[in-house]
């Protein structure tokens, strides 16, 4: 069937929802998703995330709309083809903005495949890049919640949560130059598993190399589980200094080219990396896989999901596919209605995260009665 699928509609859409109490640096009291909308000649319909769309709806639509002419009255295989073959235009497609939206519209395809063949989204996956080994039903994941500008009862509340959900490992967001040891502490006794995330590509303040010096000095009596984006890309040069102290660092969300992710784990060193599969194309996902069979690195991918729940459920379906590198996904708990209709689709045990099979298709975790067109063209996500 599926070869008589022809993509005839794309449409940029987005989501909004309150968002953490508008605690969280670089949003106000909204976030905004970027969702992709694809319909076919056989009336079924896929859905996508792209992160972009995070940041700015408009640009967003724009670009989504170039990259449509390519693929549009194709059917599905073709389509597929057709974005992989665009990015071999390095110059145009190895980075950035077009790539994002090309990893949103490959989940899109993904979804209406599913669909056509009545298949899990991690089957399909499976069978489409030839994957020899049996699914996995063990996907790790942890809790991912902690405001740079929270307080105490913020953390601890966020700490609760994470026990509530039957997760044992969470993660949080520091800043380096303000009191942080009491935090460290809450950290280290109320939770059996912690990391630390310091966005220092978008918490300025966190890019201080002194601050950082000291804080790692002091949390690492607490050996956290990893600290993540601990340098701004700019300074990524210094972390040769970091590595000394002995603890296990990741990075990488904000990349999305097969070649930085290899130079994380080849050049710098990195512990581990933070692929967005909302942000990286699937088909850069399984070569980078491929490349660390190769090299015998296991458990090398902590997925990055600061999106929606297209993006996690997404995300979950390819761990199971690529279950030998990755070891952790992403669960974002933070206050909001992104994941309110994941929440009775899944179960967890022991912070394994579990799908339930009954779900074909993404529009059976999101609320499609309340996708927007978009219509606006602020940034929204800034630095202020």
């Amino acid at each position: 069937m599926e070869q008589k699928l022809k993509i005839n509609q794309i449409i940029s859409l987005t989501q909004k929802s309150k968002f953490g109490g508008g605690k969280y640096f670089g949003y106000k009291k909204e976030k905004y998703l970027g969702i992709i909308k694809i319909t076919t000649n056989k009336k079924i319909i896929g859905y996508g995330e792209t992160l972009v769309g995070v940041y700015s709806p408009k640009l967003f639509k724009i670009n989504l709309t170039y990259i449509s002419q390519f693929i549009n009255q194709k059917n599905l295989y073709l389509a597929l083809n057709e974005l992989n073959k665009l990015k071999r235009n390095k110059f145009f497609f190895d980075n950035g903005i077009l790539k994002s939206i090309i990893s949103g519209i490959e989940i899109a395809i993904f979804d209406i495949l599913a669909q056509a063949n009545n298949l899990t989204h991690s089957m399909i996956i499976k069978n489409y890049f030839k994957q020899n080994s049996k699914l996995s039903d063990n996907v790790q994941i942890y809790a991912s919640a902690g405001s740079i500008n929270s307080n105490l009862i913020d953390l601890k509340k966020d700490i609760k949560c994470t026990k509530k959900f039957n997760i044992s490992t969470f993660k949080g967001r520091l800043a380096i130059n303000k009191n942080f040891s009491k935090k460290i502490d809450i950290l280290k006794n109320e939770i059996d598993n912690f990391a630390v995330d310091l966005i220092a590509n978008t918490y300025e303040k966190n890019q201080n190399l002194n601050d950082l010096n000291y804080f790692l000095n002091r949390i690492k009596s607490a050996k956290p589980d990893w600290l993540e984006e601990i340098l701004n890309t700019n300074s990524l040069y210094e972390f040769t200094k970091i590595k000394k102290y002995g603890l296990k660092f990741s990075y990488g969300e904000n990349y999305n080219s097969l070649t930085d992710f290899i130079n994380l784990i080849e050049f710098y060193k990195f512990n581990f990396i933070n692929p967005d599969l909302s942000h990286l194309s699937i088909f850069d996902f399984a070569l980078l896989n491929k490349f660390l069979n190769k090299k015998n690195y296991n458990n090398k991918i902590i997925i990055h999901c600061w999106g929606g729940a297209i993006n996690f459920v997404y995300s979950l379906y390819s761990a199971q596919v690529f279950h030998k590198q990755v070891k952790l996904v992403e669960f974002p708990i933070t206050d909001s209605n992104f994941m309110k209709k994941v929440y009775p689709k899944i179960s967890i045990e022991k912070s394994k995260c579990f799908i339930d099979y009954k779900v074909k298709s993404f529009k059976d975790i999101i609320d499609i009665e309340k996708l927007e067109r978009i219509k606006f063209s602020k940034l929204t996500f800034n630095f202020n």
